[in-house]
């Protein structure tokens, strides 16, 4: 007790700094006074960086959120919260948040201290176990009613055909056939449940590149109509599985089937095929996900998309979001249990307005992946091949979250701060840069005046727009230019890549 006595005052600052939480301390006004190095590695930005910056404007956090904190502190409380928050490349993180207020010595509010968890990869797998144990239930209760059923629906069907030969007239025979029509209907309803139960048999049968090119390209010929801009990648080189060829067939028609139907006045359908190879890292992706060889099927659309409360259910026998004419709900559960019957499993991610993805893993024939010597990482198909972007904006954290996500994402990339400073770097580098992207809102020179420069500079020259609201004059000058791109803020880094990838490509793209 005594060495307690004799120790010399805390070091609260050095406490903090050791702390595994991201800490961040700001006063009263939302600037920036303390950020210890976890909160560095989970948002990207230095201590130095950061000091005295808004914190609104580095963590987008809503202004009911704000108001709601302040009223719990002041009566002296804790505030607890999860909150979607970006990082410097633009990424979002799901970060629990737990906030105490700071008072003087007198009472009076000082300063708020957070203390921020990144949750996002633990939410994940709880959202993906809890659904799974979700199909699990539902699963045995399937299978429970279709063998009760399959009991009351036989004797129908061995009593409609002994009924048939001994009845006789037009009316009776029609009445038969049409006990048969619904125990027929009844039943394969039944093999549905079973099969949702069980998973489909699977088969052993090797499944070849050309087979599944095949069949992807005959659900497409099927299915696709020309409101709809497809675009089909298979690895050529693709990696030989197991199964029954038919059954991957039929998943292949529903999931393309599902995307058409989610983009009624067209949209653009994207299926990409490809050999992954993966660690012990994938198994975070799902709770059936094992690291080893898999082919990836990835069928991704711009529809409607699937809202929240639905898409942990999709996958569920008889929930559909579709009329009641239009089936029982069994598509996408038979789709699944098709998978699961050949040891892969599916995952979907969804956005309402935005679109599906639907990524199919089918592990690959151990003989298959054992020929190949050397497996090239992934790399995503959207990223640059060190093409120059000149980069133009006057807010430095938007500056550098752009700059730094191009790089990472295999460009070079000059940032300007001003449209002035992006007109002087692009004239004197006019054969190097490959595209520019500026904001529309910029002092000494804005967005139209420089796009009207560089197209008198290069009237084939590239642009991607950015700006956090549209003002009609402003958008109508830099089109009247010949621009066309614009990208909304705030972005996702991914939006970003993908849009400059586009633009650099050639490819038509709507503006954001």
């Amino acid at each position: 007790m005594s060495d307690l006595n004799t120790a010399g005052p805390v070091d609260f600052k050095a406490i903090f700094e050791a702390a595994p939480d991201a800490v961040v301390v700001h006063d009263l006004n939302n600037c920036v006074l303390f950020w210890n190095q976890a909160a560095e590695e989970l948002y990207g930005w230095s201590a130095e960086e950061i000091h005295g910056r808004p914190i609104t404007r580095i963590l987008y956090l809503d202004r009911n959120e704000r108001e709601e904190a302040m009223t719990v502190l002041k009566n002296g409380g804790m505030w607890q919260r999860e909150l979607r928050q970006l990082d410097r490349n633009g990424d979002e993180y799901l970060v629990l948040v737990r906030q105490h207020l700071q008072r003087c010595v007198d009472g009076l509010p000082q300063a708020i201290v957070s203390f921020n968890t990144d949750v996002t990869e633990q939410r994940k797998l709880a959202d993906a176990q809890e659904r799974a144990h979700h199909v699990r239930s539902s699963s045995i209760l399937a299978g429970g009613v279709a063998h009760e059923l399959n009991n009351a629906l036989a004797p129908i069907m061995l009593s409609s055909a002994m009924l048939r030969r001994s009845v006789e007239g037009e009316k009776a025979q029609s009445m038969v056939s049409m006990i048969e029509k619904c125990a027929t209907k009844g039943a394969a309803l039944i093999a549905d449940l079973l099969a949702f139960e069980r998973g489909k048999g699977g088969g052993n049968e090797i499944i070849r590149v050309t087979q599944i090119k095949r069949g992807i390209l005959r659900a497409c010929e099927e299915l696709v109509g020309e409101s709809i801009k497809l675009q089909v990648n298979i690895n050529e080189d693709l990696w030989e599985c197991r199964g029954e060829l038919s059954e991957i067939c039929s998943v292949f028609q529903y999931v393309i089937q599902n995307a058409c139907e989610a983009m009624p006045d067209g949209g653009e359908l994207t299926i990409d095929v490809q050999n992954r190879l993966y660690d012990e890292n994938f198994e975070n992706l799902a709770p059936e996900a094992k690291a080893g060889a898999y082919i990836s099927f990835v069928f991704t659309d711009t529809g409607t998309g699937i809202a929240p409360e639905a898409l942990a259910h999709v996958a569920e026998p008889f929930f559909t979001t579709k009329a009641p004419t239009q089936g029982f709900g069994f598509g996408l559960s038979n789709t699944q249990a098709t998978i699961k019957g050949h040891k892969g499993f599916m995952v979907i991610e969804s956005r309402c307005g935005v679109g599906t993805s639907v990524s199919i893993f089918l592990p690959a024939d151990a003989d298959s992946a054992l020929k190949v010597d050397h497996v090239e990482p992934y790399r995503d198909p959207k990223s640059g091949e060190g093409e120059l972007v000149l980069v133009a904006d006057d807010e430095m954290f938007v500056r550098e979250t752009i700059k730094r996500t191009l790089e990472d994402r295999g460009y070079q990339v000059i940032a300007a701060q001003d449209g002035t400073e992006a007109l002087a770097i692009y004239s004197s580098r006019l054969q190097d840069i490959d595209m520019v992207v500026t904001n529309i809102e910029m002092p000494y020179m804005d967005g139209p005046a420089l796009c009207r420069a560089l197209k008198k500079l290069n009237p084939e020259v590239k642009i991607l727009v950015s700006s956090g609201h549209k003002q009609a004059e402003r958008v109508q000058a830099i089109q009247s230019c010949g621009v066309k791109e614009f990208l909304a803020k705030p972005y996702t880094a991914d939006s970003l890549a993908d849009r400059v990838y586009s633009i650099l490509a050639g490819e038509s793209s709507q503006p954001a």
